[in-house]
């Protein structure tokens, strides 16, 4: 028996060392298989990025509110109730109570401009999203999401280099 034992310890050893070699090689496998995917991912944000810095030319170019912040949308909304007042207020009858009424709206609409224009300037210098359209949102998430598939990939490639070893 002690023979036996002795025959299969070189064997075991040896079975046990190709496994280990086994699963070095399986788990470079998978981290190179993992870069891979990230590398997939990270083409397809890219191409994203592309396709919504378009979109964010092209509805600057036209005017289109997507390329309009929350912000900047308000003060848009604000600036078009005062010209409805405006309009209001030169039909009415000089006098008339309609007139009073639709002046105190016309000045609580200019305040509310004021109030709107100090919030998007605020925004847009603390960086705030709300001071940033829709469309360009939408190129801010994509750039980060590049920058995660890069660090994905860097990490990847640490992977591949410690299994190696």
């Amino acid at each position: 028996m002690k023979r036996l034992v002795k025959g299969l310890v070189p064997v075991v050893a040896l079975c046990l060392a190709a496994g280990v070699a086994f699963g070095q090689s399986s788990a470079v496998k998978e981290d190179k298989a993992q870069m891979k995917a990230d590398e997939a991912a990270m083409k397809r944000e890219k191409e994203q990025l592309k396709k919504d810095q378009k979109a964010l030319q092209t509805d600057t170019k036209s005017g289109k509110m997507a390329a309009e912040s929350k912000d900047a949308e308000k003060v848009y909304k604000d600036q078009q109730a005062i010209k409805g007042q405006q309009k209001d207020i030169a039909q009415d009858k000089a006098g008339s109570l309609q007139m009073k009424s639709d002046k105190a709206a016309l000045q609580r609409e200019k305040e509310q401009l004021t109030k709107d224009q100090k919030a998007l300037q605020a925004d847009t210098k603390s960086g705030k999203m709300a001071a940033e359209s829709k469309d360009a949102e939408k190129v801010y998430k994509d750039q980060q999401a590049i920058k995660g598939q890069q660090k994905d990939i860097a990490q990847d490639k640490a992977n591949i280099k410690s299994d190696t070893k």
